[in-house]
């Protein structure tokens, strides 16, 4: 399973694992780490600094947490983009009845945590529950899980609310990082900074300065067998030109990178890597009226002296469709090109980009300055005053101002709140619920296109949580998702991404603004990185010498 010492810089065409065409049972392959070389330290600098190593309070993802948690807690499954398959990590085995609707999971036996507690179908089922109350990030990947049943400590039979023909994906991601219950007891409100004890992976935990590093050191009892590192240490290094600074100076051994024109100069450089293509990457997210629950008098200044749990009605002008497509008839994506990314964006307001394998024809809304005033007028007329509110973030550096500018031209207003911390725009989004349009990103890979679609429209979640932050409904919407989850056959799979990619584009919850792709720049002096899904790097048979 080493990938050996060279790269793809153009990963695989992924594939999703559909009834009948690649995915039946999946079982674990023994442990071929055949690499001699061992010791060293490598560095990684990330694309955002990581406020906890807790995977119910981050993504998870590859650009937020993800090589991070990994490397603690490993995962139960891998997605392996060479042949576009899900394949065993910590677990023995995964294997679907006929129709999709319950997995049965074994694990490998005699994995410990690094305190030695069991790795057990317990802890597994513990830490699916803790995504559920959490209302985590990932929590629309187990909501679909209605009964856990443990018959023994290896075996874990998920039983699923309907069919899910990729329901080895969430095994592959956040979910999968399985973190010991006792150590979270143990721990309390301390454990996203302080989890020692708590994970089975590569690595243990050693020191943790959150917005600057994170060390980890070797795990001695690694399942996997001799961990080749003596540590991996994860920096954030700023932004995108930054990162790739410091990965071309030789500071830092592995980059993330979703900054074109770093990886356009990366590319040049002829700098070597995994590069995973996404649609709807980079994304303006649109208020479709989420309702305001008020916590200690925020968000300001509606819910001052309003007790806790008081909800308010959403007062954002994007609640109306037409100040939506306003905005998105607004944008013109080849001046952002210019002004955001350098001139070297991958630009696409279609939810499904044409580089995609599910691409179907269904084109993104297009920039029509004059159909954008006019949209104004007549929202204007309905009585809206025309201000509008911006945010955006560090990672985005001219953004705000570009888009700005280009909302004024079409008539509007804006408040602009700007340069902010990744974290502090991620929260006004998703915890506080209190925007009207905000630079964001949905990232839907062509390894399972359904995780990001359900969670970004997915009806239920605008009560539930964990997912839809920018209040989306629309039935036929929740329809398309549960009818491309059973599908049995990849045009099936297609035409149901195609009838939400024609909701969003007449409806427009959100604008996709790049279609961008992730980068792992991974240095010559490294070997042997595994690649996973959501570009999480495994980094337990890493080599450097």
């Amino acid at each position: 399973m080493a990938t050996g010492r060279k790269y793809k810089w153009n990963g695989a065409p992924a594939r999703v694992a559909v009834a009948g065409l690649l995915l039946a049972t999946v079982a674990a392959c023994g442990d071929d780490n055949e690499t001699n070389e061992t010791g060293g330290t490598i560095t990684m600098a990330t694309w955002s600094a990581t406020q906890s190593l807790d995977p119910v309070q981050v993504a998870g993802t590859g650009n937020s947490g993800g090589a991070e948690l990994a490397a603690l807690y490993d995962t139960i499954m891998r997605y392996d983009p060479a042949s576009g398959a899900f394949e065993p990590q910590t677990a023995e085995s995964l294997t679907p009845n006929d129709d999709f609707t319950q997995w049965t999971l074994t694990l490998r036996s005699g994995i410990t945590f690094s305190d030695g507690a069991p790795y057990d179908s317990a802890a597994v089922v513990a830490n699916m529950q803790r995504h559920t109350e959490a209302r985590s990030n990932a929590s629309s990947l187990v909501a679909p899980i209605t009964d856990y049943a443990t018959p023994d400590d290896l075996t874990v039979v998920f039983t699923l609310a309907f069919p899910w023909n990729n329901f080895p994906f969430a095994l592959a991601g956040t979910p999968g990082m399985v973190v010991n219950p006792a150590a979270v007891a143990a721990q309390g409100d301390a454990f996203g900074t302080n989890p020692q004890g708590a994970g089975a992976g590569p690595f243990v935990f050693d020191e943790f300065r959150p917005d600057e590093s994170l060390t980890l050191t070797r795990n001695p009892d690694y399942w996997g067998g001799d961990v080749p590192l003596d540590g991996v240490r994860f920096i954030h290094a700023g932004d995108g030109p930054q990162t790739y600074e410091a990965f071309r100076a030789g500071s830092v051994d592995l980059a993330f990178l979703r900054d074109a024109g770093a990886i356009a100069d990366a590319e040049a450089d002829g700098a070597e890597g995994i590069r995973v293509q996404y649609s709807a990457n980079d994304t303006l997210i649109m208020n479709n009226g989420f309702p305001i629950t008020c916590q200690e008098g925020e968000p300001a200044p509606r819910c001052e002296g309003q007790p806790d749990g008081t909800e308010l009605e959403s007062t954002a002008p994007t609640a109306d469709k037409r100040v939506r497509q306003a905005v998105a008839a607004a944008i013109d994506l080849e001046t952002l090109k210019q002004r955001v990314y350098g001139g070297a964006g991958f630009m696409s307001s279609a939810l499904i980009s044409e580089e995609s394998r599910w691409y179907d024809g269904v084109e993104g809304p297009a920039y029509d300055i004059e159909r954008a005033r006019d949209l104004v007028e007549q929202a204007k007329a309905d009585g809206w005053d025309g201000r509008i509110r911006v945010s955006c973030h560090t990672g985005l550096p001219t953004w705000g101002t570009a888009v700005q500018g280009m909302l004024e031209a079409a008539g509007m207003q804006v408040d602009l709140t700007d340069q902010q911390e990744i974290a502090a725009n991620t929260s006004a989004v998703i915890v506080r619920k209190d925007f009207d349009l905000a630079c964001f990103g949905s990232s839907i890979s062509d390894a399972e296109p359904f995780f990001a679609l359900n969670r970004d429209f997915n009806s239920t979640y605008v009560t539930t949580g964990g997912g839809n932050f920018s209040g989306y409904v629309n039935p036929s919407v929740d329809e398309a998702i549960a009818a491309g989850r059973a599908a049995g056959s990849e045009a099936e799979v297609k035409a149901a991404i195609s009838t939400i990619a024609r909701a969003y584009a007449e409806d427009v919850p959100f604008l996709a603004l790049t279609a961008q792709p992730e980068v792992v720049l991974i240095s010559d002096e490294v070997g042997d990185v595994l690649q996973s899904v959501n570009t999480v790097v495994l980094l337990g048979r890493a080599t450097r010498g």
